[in-house]
């Protein structure tokens, strides 16, 4: 079992996920190691089930996910919203 906490980000109007882990508490996320492709590269995912494999293969059952939207900074009202939902992985893939 992998320690630490599992992320999958996920960005309004953004056609890809990003993942990574952090050893941060639940409802903070900023210093959230990404994952990186062959290249070293932040790896994208197409989708949020491509995600979740990647981070199965490195020994995480769940994970949260980490929405993001600047919407209420474009209309002037202050810091970008940012919600966090447990998310449990399906571990029968």
């Amino acid at each position: 079992m992998a320690s630490g906490r599992a992320l999958i980000f996920s960005y309004s109007d953004c056609a890809h996920y990003l993942a990574g882990t952090t050893q941060e508490p639940e409802g903070s996320s900023s210093a959230a190691q990404l994952l990186r492709n062959a290249e070293g590269k932040v790896a994208k995912f197409p989708s949020l089930f491509r995600a979740q494999e990647a981070l199965k293969k490195l020994g995480y059952s769940n994970g949260w996910l980490v929405m993001q939207s600047p919407y209420d900074e474009m209309i002037g009202n202050g810091a970008a919203q940012k919600t966090e939902l447990p998310m449990p992985f399906n571990l029968g893939d």
